[in-house]
């Protein structure tokens, strides 16, 4: 071919560029995309089921697209820039001195640079907003209160799709406690992007399932029940609990952290359940 020869474009192959170009600018919900891709045509010619479509074509050539709370994210490209592990840690860095030495202005304008330059990366590096995480509280508790799974997208670009347990403080950090593939995960929050709460109900919620448990020692007097739940006996160092109907993933992984002070009665099954845990938590650490 010569350089005066025109190469014919495919126009659909346009369509689903420019609708890339718009998703590597930030996360919009499909109204945003819509008014952001007709803004540079002539007439408008992008519409909901179109860019769709163009959407559906980008994934499948392996770009990562969640859609989390009705704004579509740009997880991660097969073709990104590959950062290494020092590069990483001086943008880090740079990120840091930036933050604490420059103007709030400038601390903007840092910001934007970062996020462009993780969006074509394999590695995020952008921290969450404090006024952002606020929504992922509520957001989270709701999910435990409903009995909802989440979708947690994480800063490396890695989705979890998983149980909320509980939002829990340590040395000045704050953690966001779930269950992610049968395992009690806790998520710093500086390493979450965004979260969702799925139309799913988390794990068996064991309908009418009555459980009963013991507490033995000093936690029997320092346990708060829970609404669910109601006393079938107790003395000063000893008490037996009545639990109906709370999902099995969050009852167990709630009376793990009791440890030796707690023991289910019943039912037998999960009774059986339990111990498993157990043993494979102690084989865990080699004991």
């Amino acid at each position: 071919m010569t350089a005066n020869q025109v190469v014919k474009k495919n126009l659909s192959s346009m369509q689903v560029l420019k609708t890339l170009q718009v998703l590597l600018e930030g996360n919009f919900t499909m109204n945003e995309i819509l008014e952001k891709l007709n803004s540079r045509e002539e007439r408008p010619v992008f519409n909901n089921s179109v860019v769709s479509k163009y959407i559906n074509t980008c994934r499948y050539c392996g770009i990562s697209i969640p859609k989390i709370h009705n704004r579509y994210y740009v997880a991660s490209i097969p073709f990104g820039l590959n950062l290494s592990l020092a590069e990483e840690d001086l943008l880090s860095e740079m990120q840091n001195v930036i933050r604490n030495k420059m103007s709030t202005k400038y601390n903007k304008v840092a910001e934007r640079l970062f996020e462009k330059i993780s969006r074509f990366s394999n590695k995020q590096i952008v921290r969450i907003e404090r006024k952002e995480i606020k929504y992922f509280y509520e957001a989270f508790e709701n999910a435990i209160e409903n009995h909802r799974k989440i979708r947690l997208l994480l800063k490396v670009k890695y989705e979890m799709e998983c149980t909320p347990v509980s939002i829990t403080e340590n040395k000045g950090k704050t953690y966001f406690n779930v269950i992610f593939n049968g395992k009690e995960r806790f998520i710093s929050e500086e390493r979450i992007s965004a979260l969702e709460v799925l139309n799913i109900k988390s794990g068996d919620t064991s309908g009418d399932q009555t459980v009963l448990f013991k507490l033995r020692g000093d936690l029997v007097q320092r346990y708060s029940l829970r609404e669910h739940e109601s006393y079938v006996s107790k003395s000063e160092d000893e008490c037996v609990i009545s639990n109906h109907g709370e999902n099995k993933e969050l009852l167990f992984s709630r009376l793990l952290r009791y440890d030796s002070s707690c023991e289910i009665l019943n039912p037998i099954q999960y009774r059986e359940e339990m111990k498993l845990l157990l043993d494979s938590a102690l084989n865990n650490y080699g004991v």
